[in-house]
């Protein structure tokens, strides 16, 4: 699994307007900038899945808690995933199992830690332009994996222009499977308890240990 820094895309409160035009190495710089100040975070995200070949589509909801370094929390309808940065935990309610393991980081892992707080450096990045929201401009950016062995064929994260919390990522897989996910609310900095990324399973879970 990737290292939180890398992930992916940066969260943020407060920031400058974007000068005209937009350049890429500007909102990079910027995003990545706003990554720093960060040391922990906090947002509730949807996500929605839609198959390539099936056409099934799939809704969640979840949240998503980090801190620096290599330690976060998801949770959604249908799993919990886990890492204190030495183990991590995999639980799934509906299998009433969890799989222990050694933290590993992955650059090919799709987990939201790895696209919600910081953009993933092994991606090409260029600006599609700009859209309007409610909140406000939103700079939409488009990433390509450098590794033409990636299970991603795309990625696109549009990100609020000025605050630069990002509003919603869009991938797309080698099998055509488009995931959606959309930030509803990001809280930075709240000191979040290290007792947030250990896991103990409830009773009567089947424990996997692959360590």
């Amino acid at each position: 699994m990737r290292r939180i820094g890398l992930v992916v895309l940066a969260f943020g409160l407060t920031g400058g307007a974007l000068a005209q035009p937009l350049d890429v190495k500007d909102v990079t710089e910027r995003i990545q900038h706003r990554y720093e100040t960060i040391e922990d975070a906090t947002a509730r995200f949807s996500q929605h899945v839609k198959f390539g070949y099936s056409k099934i589509e799939q809704n969640f909801s979840g949240t998503l808690v980090m801190k620096k370094p290599n330690r976060y929390r998801i949770e959604s309808e249908h799993q919990t995933l886990v890492t204190d940065g030495t183990t991590v935990w995999s639980y799934s309610p509906m299998n009433k199992q969890v799989i222990v393991d050694r933290y590993k980081e992955n650059q090919n892992s799709l987990s939201p830690e790895h696209f919600l707080l910081n953009l993933p450096s092994n991606y090409y990045t260029s600006i599609l332009g700009r859209e309007q929201a409610d909140g406000g401009s939103l700079v939409v950016l488009r990433l390509l994996p450098k590794d033409d062995q990636s299970f991603v064929k795309s990625m696109k994260v549009w990100v609020e222009e000025g605050t630069w919390v990002v509003r919603k990522v869009e991938l797309v897989d080698v099998n055509d499977t488009q995931t959606v996910y959309t930030v509803q609310d990001v809280k930075l900095n709240t000191n979040v308890k290290e007792s947030a990324f250990t896991f103990s399973p409830p009773s009567g879970t089947e424990v996997v240990d692959l360590r």
